[in-house]
């Protein structure tokens, strides 16, 4: 998966509907922070201090949009996101790392 870097990326779901983006974040985190940080390698994206103790790593399947910068997961991680009981916590306040290969 080729994803690039961007100010304002997005998580779908393989149906194309929208997991994390723009309309989930609270505007002073996002201006604050960005809307998700990026690193390398798993383990430095699971250390940084942008997330919490227990992370959900979820991998994408593939990059979409324009530029590329959108991240497709699957359906089944994407249910797991929203089901999660922190889900509108973690992601309001911008608490995303992606892994770029």
């Amino acid at each position: 998966m080729a994803a690039r870097p961007a100010m304002s990326p997005k998580v779908v779901d393989e149906s194309g509907r929208e997991v994390y983006g723009s309309m989930n974040v609270d505007r002073q985190y996002a201006i604050q922070q960005g809307m998700a940080g990026y690193a390398r390698d798993l383990t430095a994206a699971q250390s940084n201090p942008r997330v919490t103790n227990n992370p959900v790593s979820v991998k994408g399947v593939k990059a979409d949009g324009p530029g590329k910068c959108d991240i497709v997961i699957s359906n089944a991680d994407a249910e797991r996101i929203r089901a999660s009981a922190d889900n509108l916590s973690f992601l309001k306040k911008c608490r995303v790392m992606i892994v770029l290969d």
